[in-house]
């Protein structure tokens, strides 16, 4: 009689949809004991599954790569929700261990930061000795080993310059340290470079800063761990988090990426990074596209918190996204709009492909945290913002393009039409009702009640809903006014999950008509 260890290595082995030689082994190993499992038991899967562990429970990292895996028509296994990372409330690493060891799937994809640090914010204010990050590191390095996945795709924020800020007290504190680190050993042998950096120095209490400088080490200590091991899996993947072109955090990134391997990728942005991984792993066949700019010169551009130009960027996306990129007979094009006063022509360039009966994706990159409310309103009237297959336009160009090529291709290997447009309003309802429109507002009200934006207390949340909810009825009906696709939104949720306005979760159901 075999094991229940046993008989669930088996059902996991049936259960999938083409055997890998490892699986093929194991069945050869354990097949005297197949016969004693009654298949009524299970049924044979049809679909690819990836166990994802996000970096935070913030909407991009948790609720964003769902709606991906319901238009790729894949399974995405996530530890329970109440095991993240909520903002200084680390991860707990041990018990999402323990899940991806009992969830065997195809692939995983983890974030580093919630398994060694305990998520994003942890991981900027970590006092981990390096005896403990170097076991959480191998515990991760080891996974693919285990046999337990196909693949193994690890995902890791570089430590960006400012700490993190909840109140107004730690806003002047990590103001001041960012100022102190953007100075490189380099810049300080310039008097003037060195006694500013001094005068800085005044303003931060020491023990602050030497904890800030511990968390800096630990941080870049496992980033060089992980490329020198990043052999043992299929992809390590390095993001650039909030960044300038100097300092600490910019001279890290160079060192690492003189010693970067090839599966090793170092890009800009930290939250579309879970999108993007989702979708490589449930893209299906060769996809091509083709990149448009608006104007065209920004291209070149360094955008605002990066430290590369647009285009390199896009490209490091489209790499990871393993796409091609054809100009004559793409399989969808990109528009990557870049400047207010360049609306006509990006909205001519949309319609034009749109009427050719092209996939058209849109990245408004114009500004940060908002979408240009000009170009909002062409696309909206016209009703062609409904007929995109893919639009954002939230907080970085990075967050932006890596969003709208992860919808984009995500729907091109699903072709699951109802799930793409969800997600498709709810980017426009957060993208630019509630950051243009609904967000400003609260924050109107909060500041004229002496209340906080950013520390929410449970009755400043009640007014944020409140005056949410005051402005969807009006959002609901002018969406369905303009669009040419028949639809009712059935339910709506709200949420402000880090007790703050700058993101809010916005879910929504429909039934298209």
């Amino acid at each position: 009689m075999q094991s229940p260890r046993e008989e669930s290595v088996i059902k996991r082995i049936l259960s999938k949809s083409s055997l890998s030689r490892r699986d093929f082994l194991k069945m050869l190993i354990i097949s005297p004991l197949i016969n004693n499992i009654y298949f009524s038991d299970f049924s044979i899967a049809s679909s690819r599954d990836a166990c994802y562990v996000p970096l935070d429970n913030r909407p991009p990292n948790l609720v964003y790569p769902k709606r991906l895996a319901d238009i790729l028509g894949i399974k995405l296994l996530i530890p329970p929700e109440e095991t993240l990372s909520e903002r200084r409330k680390k991860a707990a690493s041990q018990e999402i261990l323990a899940f991806l060891v009992e969830n065997w799937a195809n692939c995983a994809i983890v974030s580093a930061d919630s398994m060694i640090f305990g998520g994003l914010v942890p991981s900027r204010e970590t006092q981990m000795s390096e005896d403990d990050a170097i076991w959480y590191t191998k515990r991760l390095l080891d996974l693919k080993s285990s046999g337990i996945f196909d693949s193994v795709y690890l995902f890791k924020s570089l430590m960006r310059l400012m700490p993190t800020v909840l109140d107004d007290k730690e806003l002047f504190y990590a103001t001041k340290i960012e100022e102190i680190m953007k100075f490189s050993e380099e810049d300080i042998k310039n008097p003037v470079n060195f006694y500013e950096r001094e005068l800085l120095l005044t303003y931060v209490p020491p023990d602050l800063l030497e904890d800030y400088i511990k968390s800096r080490k630990i941080n870049y200590f496992v980033d060089k761990m992980l490329i020198r091991n990043s052999e043992k899996v299929d992809l390590l993947v390095l993001a650039q988090d909030d960044s300038a072109d100097r300092g600490v955090a910019y001279e890290e990134k160079k060192r690492l990426s003189m010693i970067a391997t090839k599966n090793t990728k170092i890009v800009q942005g930290s939250d579309e990074i879970g999108m993007l991984l989702v979708t490589r792993f449930g893209k299906s066949g060769t996809i091509s596209v083709k990149t448009i700019f608006v104007p065209e010169e920004i291209e070149e551009e360094v955008m605002p918190l990066e430290t590369v130009p647009l285009g390199k960027n896009l490209l490091s996306q489209i790499n990871l996204l393993q796409l091609i990129l054809e100009n004559l007979n793409p399989t969808f094009y990109t528009i990557i709009f870049g400047k207010s006063g360049y609306e006509e022509i990006a909205f001519k360039a949309v319609r034009s492909l749109i009427n050719s009966k092209k996939y058209v994706a849109f990245a408004d990159v114009s500004d940060l945290n908002m979408t240009d409310e000009k170009m909002f309103k062409l696309l909206l009237s016209s009703g062609l913002i409904f007929r995109l297959i893919a639009y954002a336009g939230w907080n970085t160009a990075a967050n932006t393009t890596g969003t709208v090529l992860s919808q984009a291709v995500s729907y091109i290997s699903g072709k699951n039409y109802k799930e793409n447009f969800r997600f498709l309003i709810e980017r426009v309802i957060y993208d630019y009702y509630y950051q243009n429109v609904i967000r400003p507002k609260i924050n109107n009200i909060l500041l004229e009640n002496n209340q906080s934006n950013f520390k929410m207390t449970k009755e400043s949340i009640d007014i944020a809903k409140n005056i949410f909810f005051q402005y969807f009825p009006g959002i609901s009906e002018e969406l369905k006014m303009y669009s040419p696709i028949k639809f009712d939104i059935t339910a709506v949720k709200f949420s402000l999950p880090w007790n703050r306005t700058f993101e809010a979760n916005i879910e929504i159901d429909i039934k298209l008509l």
